[in-house]
């Protein structure tokens, strides 16, 4: 049986990155009720109070198939990063990267830099041969912080993603440990690519 992955404390930029505790109860349940979370996450509709201790008492445990950090600016809650395992053992471990960021603290570049911690975890310390990343097509913003860790610009993918019940179109894109981590092309240009995925789209998120 796997080991489960241990949630250390990951200090860089602007975020502390840290395990969950019972503390984060309000400010999740505030991000899991954002109207743009609820668009491009598949957090439940109606969120609770209830459904938000539940959330936290599961991820505070450690567990083998994914590590889930609180991110922390200012001494707040600021959103949560996820690596979740993706199966494959020793050299050609690998997984996924997700996130959502309290609404309070988007455009601040604290996604970026809690990308930054994480990446570097699960190629330095985790050892995984590649990292991926998915999203709606649409979700442009979500992509800003991967685009300045290197992760190159996204495939559309039709019917990637099951979206409550509905396969959407998506993006993917993988990153591998010895990729430049920085920025590939001018943003202008990407994010007018992205768009264009968006208009040829069939099933948009």
């Amino acid at each position: 049986m796997p080991e489960p992955l241990q949630t250390p404390v990951l200090a860089g930029g602007v975020v502390t990155l840290r395990p969950h505790t019972m503390a984060d109860l309000r400010p999740v349940l505030e991000r899991c009720l954002d109207p743009e979370s609820v668009r491009w996450t598949t957090v439940p509709t109606g969120y609770t109070e209830d459904m938000a201790r539940d959330y936290l008492e599961q991820i505070i445990e450690p567990s083998a198939e994914q590590i889930s950090w609180a991110i922390e600016a200012d001494g707040q809650y600021a959103g949560t990063i996820d690596l979740r395992s993706g199966g494959g053992e020793g050299e050609h471990a690998s997984g996924d990267v997700g996130y959502v960021t309290h609404p309070r603290f988007r455009g601040r570049g604290i996604m970026t830099a809690a990308v930054t911690l994480a990446v570097d975890h699960a190629f330095d310390v985790l050892g995984w041969e590649l990292l991926v990343w998915q999203a709606n097509i649409g979700n442009v913003a979500s992509y800003k912080p991967m685009w300045r860790n290197g992760f190159p610009r996204p495939l559309s993918v039709p019917a990637l993603l099951n979206h409550r019940g509905v396969m959407r179109d998506g993006w993917h894109s993988v990153l591998e440990p010895g990729m430049p981590r920085e920025p590939q092309g001018r943003w202008e240009d990407v994010s007018a690519a992205l768009l264009r995925d968006v208009e040829q789209a069939r099933r948009p998120g």
